[in-house]
This record gives structure tokens, sequence and C-alpha cells, in this order.
């Protein structure tokens, strides 16, 4: 079986952030690869979350978080977020993440992301070794500076910033390089 690289054949691929509340109600943040809208009506989008991740730990709580779509200024916070757990250290103030406040939730916004969706949580399932959490999206943000979401291009490309870009940069990329 070929499960490597027919896996890494699924990339380009999203990624969101969840921005989640601890017990005393500041952020963590984690990137997560999967993500989907399940609903229209009502609007909600769900993430899979790893057992053994904080970021579990805290959904498995929250009544309320945000999930991101992280712009081209969120590359390098990408990379830290998925590196770190914030059971060890505060990443919001250790990246300097500018946060903005919500319309109808207590979890804050990033306000450098393409997009954010506020989320009132509404199911969760275990499947294998995550868990898949859905919310009810309550109201949504789009940046004014930051039009474009990044996509993750896959370990090939790299493991920093370089394997995330949007869909303008790529289509600026001479096909053949990288």
């Amino acid at each position: 079986m070929q499960f490597g690289e027919a896996l890494e054949r699924k990339f380009p691929e999203s990624v969101v952030f969840i921005v989640a509340p601890d017990d005393d109600g500041n952020p963590n943040v984690m990137p997560a690869g999967w993500s989907m809208f399940t609903s229209n009506d009502p609007l909600m989008i769900a993430v899979s979350v790893g057992f053994p991740r904080y970021t579990h730990e805290l959904l498995e709580k929250a009544e309320d978080y945000v999930v991101a779509f992280p712009s081209a200024a969120q590359k390098t916070d990408i990379v830290y977020c998925g590196s770190n757990s914030g059971a060890d250290v505060d990443k919001v103030d250790a990246r300097e993440m500018a946060l903005c406040e919500p319309a109808k939730i207590s979890t804050p916004l990033l306000e450098d992301a393409a997009a954010c969706f506020e989320c009132v949580s509404d199911t969760a399932f275990e499947t294998g070794d995550h868990t898949v959490f859905a919310g009810e999206v309550v109201a949504a943000h789009v940046s004014e500076t930051h039009d474009e979401r990044v996509k993750n291009l896959g370990r090939t490309w790299g493991d920093g910033p370089e394997r995330f870009k949007t869909l303008s940069e790529l289509l600026e990329m001479d096909r053949w390089t990288r």
C-alpha cells in the first residue's frame, strides 16, 4: 500500500486557526488542516482535532470558539503555533498576534486573518484518534487588509512558512520551480 504517496496528493489543503479559550478565558491558537463547512442552515463549520492536543481539551469545555482562515501575513504564526503547545506557552503573546473583539461570543478574533467565524459549540463525535467538533456560526468577519487565505502545500515544499501560499502566490510561480 502507498498511503504516504497517496496522502501527499491531497495537497494543497486548507489550513485554519482554531482559537479556543483556556480556563481563564485566554485564547489559545492552533492551526488545523482538517476543517469543513457542514451545513448552510444553520451555517456550521467543523474541525478535527487529535486527542492529545491541548486544543482538544479546550474545545471539549468551550462554549464558543473561532475558526479563522489565516492570511499570508500569518505564515510564520502557523508554523510557530503548530510547533508549540498552548499548555506550555502563550502563543498569542509569544507571537504578538493582534486580537479584536468578536460580535456575539467571548473568544477574540485574529485581526490578521483573512476571515473569522464565531462559533457556538454544538456537536462533537470521535473518529478514530480525533474528535470532530462542529459549531454553529453566529457571526463572520472579513479583513479589510488581507483578502486571501493561505493553503498548505505539504512538507515537500518545506517545514517552514514557505509551505503556505495564497492562490495569487501560486499562480505567479513558475510551475516547475519551488
